[in-house]
């Protein structure tokens, strides 16, 4: 009986990891699509386009996070989909976090699962739709507590979620060089990093020096202040986004501040124990809590610094979105908090007390951030796509043309009635069942960053200038859609689209481009990109499978730095 409820205490972490994740998502759960900002879900994101591999000519910023949406939902239904990957990255974080504490009482790890979950961080890059680096985020906690646990599975599952994106893929390589244990260990892990990042960094370096940024997006994208404490509270409270339209209410408010600053002292408290109990990976996750702060406080720091990096090195734009970065600062601070709530747990005498002293520091980080339930604050509703998109897709798969397809207005947000008025990145281009060349410029505070995409570039000085058909068909368009409920479609050139060929449509309209021709890929693409896929899962499969199959051929030998336990 009384292993049955020391088992009972041990699973409370992820109940409530389960608990808090709901409350979060609870209204999102019903059919349909959550679409925010770079939240975009289609219906079918089909598995042919270029661009879900990264051939196409835009960074890949989606790779391979897109490939992954492509085949899983090739099996299940889209809506089915995120509603899966969304939860379970809330769920995960909460259950990693606890792993990670798994020395400490319950009361410490169930203070580790709601600090995971219930933190600006969770609640600003949710209200932006950055779903990869949640699940990101969510793995980090797993593949530290596999690294200083000497755990392969969550070592080699916490890389692979960290692999989504190339800025937290980055992320991943520098938890492995601090929590790895041994030079071997660290080699080998990196390895693995190296080829489950092998979709993105090929096609990424397949590009060259397209992959600079303008230096003005420095600027825009720097952390703001927050609560009142500033910029540098704003990141120490893993907030300071640099869309303030996303931020809570409740983190204007005096009375949150006084609670986050409470947390602060947990905090503190908590190293302070951590360290006297042995401090097993306090250093290395405070190095990567440093690296997280010095990131996000680059563009506010050293703004020109930063832009000259981003313009000329190749791949630096990465740092541009510096709070992205404090990803490698919720550890420390999760786990500070956690033996922090310990040592306040421990000085209770009796069973009463601690009960309600743990109580009260599992609802401090829910009272300092009220609006994160409920799709942050109601910020997070479900839509549903117009039948005149389903129209216009089918259009589009019957056109007989070559080429890609060409959404008009050129530009890269939207912001849908259907959608209860929330800014979305355009999701035409990817509900389309082929290549479609979007605006990737954007504007933040009314100001032009400009994109990097050279064949959207390309196609943008055409649509400056009196354009024909043929100059579209020269440019590989074969299918020119209209939004007519997009901003800026009454000042399209009507007279240039009526010399296309109408294939119909109500709000959104269809033309076709005759005389275009599908892109060619260069050879090289066409070898080294699938080369880099075929990689990536073979590295993910042998990793996992790896030491069954060596037990079966009599082998013993650990994957990596003595950590050979699953």
């Amino acid at each position: 009986m009384r292993n049955a409820r020391r088992l009972l205490a041990d699973r409370w972490p992820d109940v409530a990891a389960v608990v808090l994740s709901l409350l979060v998502l609870a209204p999102l759960l019903r059919r349909g699509y959550v679409l925010s900002y770079d939240m975009v879900w289609v219906p079918d994101l089909e598995l042919g386009r270029r661009d879900v591999w990264g051939l196409g000519s835009a960074l890949p910023r989606a790779v391979p996070s897109d490939a992954l949406v492509a085949l899983v939902g090739s099996v299940l239904p889209q809506w089915v989909v995120q509603r899966l990957v969304l939860l379970g990255a809330l769920v995960a974080a909460g259950a990693g976090a606890s792993r990670l504490c798994a020395g400490l009482p319950v009361a410490g790890r169930l203070v580790a699962a709601t600090l995971a979950i219930w933190n600006p961080f969770v609640a600003e890059r949710l209200a932006l739709g950055s779903w990869p680096v949640l699940v990101a985020y969510a793995g980090t906690f797993w593949l530290i507590a596999g690294l200083i646990g000497g755990r392969r599975v969550p070592v080699v599952l916490g890389l692979a979620a960290t692999a989504l994106s190339p800025a937290t893929g980055v992320m991943g390589l520098l938890v492995v060089l601090a929590c790895a244990r041994g030079v071997a260990g660290r080699v080998r892990w990196l390895a693995l990093g190296l080829a489950l990042n092998a979709p993105w960094l090929v096609t990424g370096l397949l590009r060259g020096s397209d992959a600079v940024v303008d230096p003005l997006s420095v600027r825009l994208f720097d952390a703001q202040p927050e609560l009142g404490l500033g910029r540098l509270g704003a990141v120490l409270s893993l907030g300071g986004i640099w869309n303030t339209e996303v931020v809570p209410v409740s983190r204007t408010l005096f009375s949150s501040a006084v609670l986050v600053v409470a947390l602060w002292l947990l905090v503190l408290l908590g190293l302070w124990a951590w360290r006297r109990s042995g401090g097993r990976g306090l250093v290395a996750l405070v190095a990567l809590g440093v690296v997280g702060v010095l990131v996000a406080l680059a563009g506010s720091v050293a703004p020109d610094a930063l832009g000259w990096v981003v313009a000329h090195v190749p791949g630096a734009g990465l740092l541009r979105d510096g709070t992205r970065w404090l990803l490698l600062l919720a550890p420390v601070l999760v786990v500070g908090g956690a033996h922090g709530a310990s040592w306040l747990v421990d000085r209770c005498r009796t069973a009463g007390p601690r009960r309600l002293v743990a109580a009260g520091l599992v609802l401090v980080p829910v009272a300092a951030l009220p609006d994160l339930a409920w799709g942050v604050g109601g910020q997070l509703k479900v839509a549903h796509y117009p039948q005149d998109w389903a129209e216009a897709r089918e259009r589009v798969t019957q056109s007989g043309t070559e080429g890609d397809v060409l959404v008009l207005p050129f530009s890269a947000y939207r912001q849908p009635s259907w959608n209860h008025d929330r800014p979305v990145l355009d999701p035409l281009g990817r509900f389309l069942d082929r290549d479609t060349v979007v605006s990737d410029d954007l504007y933040v505070s009314g100001r032009r960053i400009a994109g990097e995409d050279p064949r959207a570039a390309e196609v943008r000085e055409v649509l400056d200038g009196d354009w024909t058909g043929d100059d579209l068909a020269d440019l590989g368009i074969g299918v020119v859609v209209v939004d007519g409920s997009a901003p800026g479609s009454a000042d399209l050139p009507f007279e240039q689209l009526a010399s296309l060929r109408r294939l119909g449509g109500g709000e959104v309209k269809v033309y076709a481009v005759d005389g275009a021709s599908r892109p060619s890929v260069p050879a090289s693409w066409r070898v080294l990109v699938p080369l880099a896929w075929v990689t990536a899962l073979a590295a993910l499969v042998l990793a996992l499978a790896g030491p069954a199959l060596r037990r079966a051929g009599g082998g013993t030998r650990p994957v990596a730095g003595g950590a050979a336990r699953s």
